[in-house]
Order: structure tokens, then C-alpha cells, then sequence
């Protein structure tokens, strides 16, 4: 289709579809060499809805398939690669004003393309890169102070709200928050940060507060520390979820926050004596990998359906997943941690590796957003940062466990894996 990003242009006859959307429903042993590649175009016409007045509004998408441009009112705005990552269109930032009337028109390509990762040409694989905006679409509306998008952000080891823990034992744990806040206002700002820890059932254990003064423009973070007197350990036994509530405050109101659920437990890989949970040894972690696609609808599964996957691989025995071979639907995350799965979390590629150093450095690229996205998360058990059953230099293996240390700096941290056979694994990597 040309011209598809013109405000003006004709798209009555188009079909109206519904995000997570696939662009072909396949057959269920549909593969690489069967499915639909190319271009595919999506419009949508929308009003900014009068009561995001004075915020600040972006549309959030958790992930479209291989390459994407995006176009707004007919102007060319931003082009993300890669097919399984979250990326953000800032809307206020480009000029749009409650009440506007919008053209969002995206391109989407999913054929094969070696310049970023995975890179590998889809007839020679046993699966598939459906095509399309295969995972949820948001829009989400902020104060000019709110607390930053972990990713957007940039912020190495920080952004968002990051959780983590230190001391643990049945007998108490050190709860650490840290939590990063922009100013977008054009004056100075002094806000609170109010985050509240909870049981799962809503009654508050710890509450702290701390003040954060923003220049125009400005980020900054505060850390703060809770104890929890005879916490409830997380295991696949008992997948226990506490609440971090965060609010933001400008005096008595509360103009930005959210929940991050999270786990407290302690594991630890203790070599010939195996895998230690919460200070005693856990046994054989049985496991499988998992891909993101179903029969017929590729890979747009709706939330319900990541959340049935988990539970019958639990229910078969499972207890930790290795998501094969790129991070996986937030849905399905979520229900890991709720339903007791360990998650091996790996950088979209495989079996292919391209001299051009800017495709390694967008491999790191998807390992540091991997890591903001996910670190909360207490099934997250490792990050795989290389390329599966694929040889790579060196240098390349040493950067991206440097990478995972730098995004979770902290004791407890989920530990790197990687293909033994692989460059400088089994001198360096954890697991």
C-alpha cells in the first residue's frame, strides 16, 4: 500500500481488527517457511480525550513484529526495530493537545532482515515471526511529575520503580525501593514519594516517605528501605506476591503512582550441591521451553491465554521455563510469578551472528531493556544476555554479562546463563 500514512488517504474499506491482532490466521503446524512476510499497515483514528488536559500522554506498545514506523497526522515520527520489546510514542511531545483529532498510521514488516537481531531467515526455522501488532496497545496519561518508564527512561540499573532485597531469611528481609521521578513541568517542583509495602491481602506492613525537589526537566531518585519481620518466602510451593504501592504527592494529592507486586526469596546456585531455595536445597528444577505462538492466531494470544499456558505447564510439573527464545508477553510473566514458574529470561536471537558491530550492539540494547522490564519480577530466576547455539567473539560474551551486572547491581541478582560451549561461558558466566 502506498501513501498509507496520509491523513487524507481512503481507508474505508480496510478491516477493523482488534489488538493483540495477527495478520494471517495460520495452520497449527504453521512455520517459518508457510507464514506471510512482508509489510502491513495499521490506522487509527482517535481523539485525545479532554480530560488528559495538562498531561503528558504516550501510547505504549508492548510489542508489534520485526520492524515498525510510525506516523503521525501524515509526519514520519520514529522507527523502533525488533519484534519483542515494548516501544513508546510520545504524543504531547509531538504537539498533541486534548481535544486533537489524530491519524496514528503504523507500518509493520516482518520479512527477514539480518541487520538487527534475530536476523536469522525464517524458512530455515521451526517457528515463526507472525507478523503484526501481536501484544496489547495503551494509552497512558501522566502529571507533568510522575515516575519514569524504566525503559524510556534509560537510566542504567534504575528508571521506574526497581525492587530488591538483601538479608533474607524466614526471620526478616531488607526491602530496598527505588524509585525515579521526572519533572516535565516547565517550573520547579517538590513532590513526596510515599511507597507503601503490603501483604498480599492489602494490609500494610512498612510505610516511607521522602521528599524529591525537580528542576525543569529534571530526574532524580530516591532509595528507600523497609523491613519485613517474618516474611512469607517465595517458591513454587508458594508463589507469595507482596504489593510496593508507590505514590507521588504534591501536598495532600496524589498526582502519579501504581503497584509492582514482588517475591521475597533467596536463591542460590552452590555448584556440585545444586540449587539452594530460601536456604534449603530445592531438588531437580524440572522445566521446558516455551514459544509465544498458538494454533491459528500466531503469536497474538490474548492475556487469558499466556496466563493458560503457564498453568498447564505448572500443572505437568513444571517449575521453571525457559522462554525460547526472547522475552515473552507480560501476561505470561505475571502468571509465572503468581502460579510458582522460575523463568529463564533470553535476548531475542539464535543461530545467527552478523559481523556488523551495530547489529551486537542492539543485541545489548534488547538485553538492557529486557532487564528494566522484567527485574521486578520474582520468577525471574536468570537472563540469558547472548545469542542461542550461536558463535560469537569473545568480547561480545564479556560485554553482555558486564551489561547484566550493570542493570541489576545488587546482591541476590538473577544470574547470567549462556550455551557453554559458547565464547568465554564457562570461564565467566554464572550458570
Amino acid at each position: 500500500v502506498r501513501g498509507a500514512e496520509a491523513v487524507n488517504f481512503d481507508d474505508r474499506s480496510w478491516n477493523v481488527v482488534s489488538t493483540p491482532h495477527t495478520i494471517e490466521l495460520m495452520p497449527a503446524e504453521g512455520s517459518g517457511c508457510r507464514n506471510y512476510q512482508g509489510p502491513a499497515w495499521y490506522r487509527k483514528h482517535f481523539v485525545l480525550p479532554a480530560e488528559t488536559k495538562g498531561q503528558r500522554v504516550v501510547l505504549h506498545f508492548e510489542a508489534a513484529m520485526g520492524k515498525q514506523i510510525l506516523y503521525l497526522n501524515g509526519k514520519r515520527i520514529q522507527e523502533h526495530l525488533g519484534g519483542y520489546l515494548p516501544f513508546t510514542l510520545d504524543l504531547t511531545a509531538n504537539g498533541v493537545q486534548a481535544g486533537d483529532s489524530c491519524l496514528l498510521a503504523v507500518f509493520t514488516d516482518n520479512s527477514d532482515d539480518k541487520s538487527y537481531p534475530p536476523g536469522k531467515r525464517q524458512y530455515t526455522l521451526d517457528f515463526a515471526y507472525h507478523g503484526g501488532i501481536y501484544r496489547d496497545v495503551w494509552m497512558i496519561a501522566k502529571s507533568p511529575v510522575a515516575i519514569t518508564d524504566a525503559i524510556d527512561s534509560q537510566t542504567v540499573g534504575g528508571g521506574g520503580v526497581f525492587v530488591h532485597f538483601d538479608k533474607i531469611s524466614e526471620k526478616s528481609a531488607q526491602v530496598y525501593v527505588n524509585t525515579e521521578v521526572q519533572n516535565d513541568d516547565a517550573r520547579f517542583e517538590s513532590v513526596t514519594v510515599e511507597t507503601t509495602l503490603t501483604d498480599a491481602d492489602g494490609k500494610v506492613i512498612k510505610r516511607s516517605s521522602g521528599k524529591l525537589s525537580l528542576k525543569p526537566g529534571e530526574k532524580k531518585s530516591i532509595r528507600q528501605q523497609m523491613e519485613v519481620k517474618n516474611p512469607t518466602l517465595w517458591s513454587p510451593d508458594t508463589p507469595y506476591l507482596y504489593k510496593v504501592q508507590s505514590r507521588i504527592k504534591k501536598g495532600n494529592k496524589s498526582i502519579d503512582g501504581g503497584i509492582t507486586r514482588v517475591g521475597i526469596r533467596l536463591a542460590e546456585f552452590r555448584g556440585k550441591d545444586g540449587f539452594w531455595l530460601n536456604g534449603k536445597p530445592f531438588g531437580q528444577l524440572v522445566g521446558a521451553n516455551r514459544h509465544q505462538d498458538f494454533a491459528y492466531v500466531g503469536n497474538a494470544l490474548p492475556n487469558s491465554q499466556q496466563w493458560r499456558d503457564a498453568k498447564r505447564l505448572r500443572d505437568a510439573g513444571c517449575t521453571i521455563i525457559r522462554v525460547a527464545h526472547y522475552p515473552q508477553d507480560p501476561a505470561f510473566m505475571d502468571a509465572c510469578d503468581e502460579l510458582g514458574l522460575f523463568v529463564i529470561v533470553a535476548t531475542p536471537g539464535w543461530q545467527y551472528w552478523n559481523k556488523d558491530p551495530k547489529f551486537g550492539e542492539l543485541v545489548h540494547q534488547n538485553t538492557r531493556e529486557m532487564i528494566r522490564r522484567d527485574r521486578n519480577h520474582p520468577s525471574v530466576l536468570m537472563w540469558e544476555p547472548i545469542l542461542n547455539e550461536t558463535r560469537y567473539p569473545l568480547d561480545f560474551a564479556l560485554k553482555a554479562l558486564e551489561i547484566t551486572k550493570e542493570e541489576y547491581p545488587y546482591p541476590g541478582r538473577p544470574v547470567a546463563a549462556a550455551d557453554v560451549h559458547s565464547a568465554g561461558v564457562k570461564e565467566h558466566y554464572d550458570v
